[in-house]
């Protein structure tokens, strides 16, 4: 007796995914390049071959129902993987192309100077990096491996760490996370405005000086005092900038002390004009790491075991040149 798979059509299964993804036939049709009538024609095949209802329809908007949601991680899985396959099947005999995602400061100060290396002896793979702060999504997306910064899903941070306000992806189901470094954040200031205003001895002597606040860490200052038993001025007036590079940049412009992630200040085109002037005695790390994500799925393409091996031993080197950093920092903090 023949076997014959008791399965729905692909058209359905896709129709289905996408909208109960976007919650909306709208753009579901969209993404796929078909009307909305079509896309709400397969989802009513598919619950009429499964006798069960997938949605519940509203003015403008679906949801899923219980047996939706059980439905549609299952196709979501099964999507995912059969979109990996062909992917592997289809790059097997021409050059790998991989879509990197970043965080912006961290892809341009730290894998960007780094990256030349990589595709010079890497010729077979081209790495296109995109820059995103919001939780990974890497199907939606249509991203092979991301850096990310954010506390791990499940994993205690002890009180009083300074804060990530980042969430590193929406759903963890799936994905494999490869710790890359501690989000270790210090004090930087121009050299000149460092000799007029030095020396720097204590974290009184260090709040003097006009403190650099930034927009996607705003409350950085305050956790990182706070973590080693002093606060903020009260009413001193301080600088507010967008993120991280312009910090540094102000910095370098002697405009007060920016704080920023150890791992960045290296990359910084400026960072001859720069000096650590203050480091605590022992590390303050936030709550949470930087980490590379990639899906279980795709673990086993040649061009993200490749890139992954890459970047995980330029990570060690990083944290081995920071530690160096630090020792060398040491005499700025005067005795």
């Amino acid at each position: 007796m023949a076997f014959t798979r008791n399965l729905p059509s692909l058209s359905s299964v896709r129709s289905f995914e996408a909208a109960a993804r976007h919650g909306s036939f709208t753009l579901a049709a969209d993404e796929l390049a078909v009307t909305q009538s079509a896309v709400s024609l397969q989802v009513r095949k598919l619950e009429a071959y499964l006798g069960k209802k997938l949605f519940v329809r509203q003015s403008r908007k679906v949801e899923l129902t219980a047996d939706g949601i059980q439905y549609f991680e299952a196709c979501r899985r099964v999507l995912s993987d059969l979109e990996n396959a062909t992917r592997q099947m289809l790059d097997r005999d021409r050059n790998e192309v991989l879509i990197v995602s970043t965080i912006p400061t961290i892809g341009q100060l730290w894998l960007m100077p780094r990256l030349a290396s990589f595709t010079s002896t890497h010729r077979h793979i081209e790495v296109r990096v995109v820059s995103d702060i919001r939780p990974l999504d890497m199907q939606a997306d249509g991203v092979d491996i991301a850096i990310r910064v954010g506390p791990l899903a499940g994993r205690h941070y002890p009180r009083g760490l300074p804060g990530i306000d980042l969430t590193l992806v929406q759903r963890w189901d799936g994905i494999c996370a490869d710790y890359l470094f501690d989000d270790v954040l210090v004090p930087v200031m121009s050299r000149r405005l460092y000799e007029q205003g030095g020396p720097v001895e204590s974290l009184a002597d260090l709040t003097t000086f006009q403190l650099i606040h930034t927009a996607s860490r705003p409350n950085a200052w305050r956790d990182w005092l706070r973590a080693q038993g002093a606060s903020l001025p009260a009413r001193r007036p301080g600088l507010d900038v967008g993120h991280f590079y312009i910090a540094l940049r102000a910095a370098q412009e002697h405009k007060g002390v920016a704080l920023v992630p150890d791992v960045l200040i290296d990359g910084y085109p400026g960072r001859g004009d720069l000096v650590v002037p203050y480091r605590p005695e022992w590390p303050v790390k936030s709550a949470g790491e930087y980490y590379l994500l990639t899906q279980d799925v795709s673990l086993e393409r040649p061009a993200i075991q490749t890139f992954r091996a890459w970047v995980l031993a330029e990570a060690r080197a990083s944290m081995q040149e920071a530690g160096e950093r630090a020792l060398a920092d040491a005499p700025e903090r005067g005795s």
